[in-house]
């Protein structure tokens, strides 16, 4: 209890009471040597769509702010972390309104997977990672397109960096490069009745921890 609640006060004193929306990158060649993208930079963008019926009548673009959009040196696994606070640009307007209105921070009622589905405002968000090979000095370059359904509520990734027993180097586990774990404490949203309900391109697995 007493570590839940010192984890609490960190959460509250570094976000202001705030969740974050996190996306982790790979780099796919992180146990060779030489695989390291030099000033890459992260750049995530928002996709809003308005419509009127079952017609799209506009695409709206929002440019998606992350705490650290650059990485000198980006060797093995790296996290985007956006703010889920009252600048975002994913939160609808009445919910930004309502955190400002709070101080800056989320009304403890809305730590709720439907509810911080339905505050959620975009249909789609684009990830792009951009560097430069520090042993070519080619530039480098990969995108993905994730769907509102793809936003796991509760769950953090999965630590992918462990010391090889056998040389002492850290190396990344790629196989676990797509997995996820319930955040400490809980309250993370059922997976299986989630999947069904909303639009994912994501396919969920569960596994249990002997």
């Amino acid at each position: 209890a007493a570590a839940q609640e010192n984890e609490l006060v960190t959460f509250v004193a570094q976000f202001n009471g705030c969740p974050v929306l996190k996306f982790q990158v790979v780099n796919m060649l992180a146990n060779k040597e030489g695989s390291e993208m030099v000033d890459a930079i992260m750049k995530i963008i928002g996709v809003k769509l308005k419509t009127k019926g079952d017609v799209i009548t506009q695409s709206q673009y929002v440019r998606v702010n992350l705490v650290d959009y650059e990485h000198p040196f980006f060797s093995k696994v790296w996290h985007g972390v956006h703010v889920l606070d009252s600048n975002s640009t994913l939160l609808t307007n009445s919910a930004r309104k309502k955190i400002q209105d709070n101080g800056g921070s989320w009304p403890s009622e809305w730590f709720k997977p439907k509810i911080i589905h339905d505050i959620l405002d975009f249909e789609d968000l684009v990830v792009t990672v951009a560097g430069i090979s520090s042993v070519s000095a080619v530039s480098g370059y990969a995108y993905k397109r994730y769907k509102k359904g793809d936003v796991l509520i509760g769950f953090n990734f999965a630590p992918l960096v462990f010391e090889n027993d056998r040389t002492g180097l850290l190396e990344v586990d790629m196989s676990l490069a797509h997995d996820v774990r319930e955040q400490q404490g809980g309250g993370g949203e059922d997976l299986r009745r989630g999947a069904l309900k909303r639009h994912s391109s994501i396919r969920i697995q569960s596994s249990s921890v002997h």
